[in-house]
């Protein structure tokens, strides 16, 4: 095959192919365009050729995308870059992609020789949309609680690590509550397992709806339940619990036809400048909720 004939068979095949792939010169001119064919990842980037990415993105973002070309040609290097992009943003080219809010996946390679006379990168564009969503649900799944769908120990003590370093910077209140089931173990021995965890539900609905809506809920393990509240001192934290315990005690848990009885034992504290990490604070609060069972359960207790 005559090098003509090759190079339109190479022309022919990077047009066909489902992701779009650009060469970009070092002063942002869209050079060439072929592929990006997949209508259900990419819009019609064609008439972008010619074009300087000034000229048809947003400022920050062209700037930003222009610093990349600028380090793959620096650094004769493979860059690779992940970023998110409004597509509905991109001027003069047919909106008949997927649409809204997108992530891709950048791979950009500097040309070994000048192309129409100017120094360039190979720009292949990946969509990763699908593949960011389903990181994210990942992610989700491994701070949620699968029986209660709060929060986990984990997420709880990374968001607490958190609030513990806002604490230090500007000393807002912070406070926990640790709130157990009494007797739960009679709950399930009694009414049966599905019912001990129908009380836990309903539980999580009641201290949902009583808390402020920033404060973080997570289930502490077993039937225990941990609250963090921002901007909340130890009196009001505490003032709050009370409420929440004799809520619970006022709310009819059932299961079936069965009415359930449920009180809870709560056990509070708060952050103080010589707090350094998370479990001091928990521990302090851990130690108010056993004093709480061990004085007869059904109470709130600070420490």
């Amino acid at each position: 095959m005559e090098s003509h004939d090759m190079h339109k068979l190479y022309e022919n095949l990077l047009k066909s192919i489902a992701d779009p792939f650009f060469i970009i010169s070092d002063e942002g001119t869209y050079l060439d365009t072929f592929g990006g064919t997949e209508r259900s990842l990419y819009d019609d980037a064609h008439l972008l050729k010619g074009r300087n990415i000034h000229d048809f993105m947003a400022p920050d973002f062209a700037d930003f995308f222009m610093s990349q070309v600028k380090r793959a040609l620096d650094g004769s290097l493979l860059n690779v870059f992940e970023y998110q992009l409004e597509t509905e943003t991109v001027e003069g080219i047919p909106k008949n992609g997927p649409g809204g809010i997108q992530w891709f996946e950048a791979r950009l390679y500097p040309l070994p020789d000048l192309y129409d006379g100017k120094r360039a990168v190979t720009a292949l564009i990946l969509n990763i949309s699908e593949r960011k969503h389903m990181q994210q649900r990942l992610r989700d799944l491994s701070y949620q609680d699968a029986l209660t769908r709060v929060a986990n120990r984990r997420y709880f003590f990374e968001r607490l690590s958190e609030q513990l370093d806002l604490f230090m910077q500007d000393k807002s209140p912070l406070s926990v509550m640790i709130l157990d089931i009494d007797h739960f173990k009679r709950i399930n021995d009694t009414y049966g397992h599905f019912a001990g965890d129908q009380v836990m539900k309903e539980l999580v609905d009641v201290v949902r709806r009583m808390i402020p809506k920033d404060a973080v809920l997570a289930r502490f393990g077993g039937d225990e339940f941990i609250v963090s509240a921002e901007g909340l001192p130890l009196h009001e934290m505490t003032a709050l619990a009370e409420r929440l315990r004799e809520q619970i005690h006022k709310h009819l848990f059932s299961f079936g036809d069965m009415s359930i009885p449920v009180t809870i034992s709560i056990g509070v504290s708060t952050v103080t400048v010589f707090d350094t990490d998370t479990e001091s604070i928990v521990s302090r609060a851990d130690k108010a909720l056993y004093q709480a069972k061990e004085l007869g359960r059904n109470r709130v207790i600070r420490n």
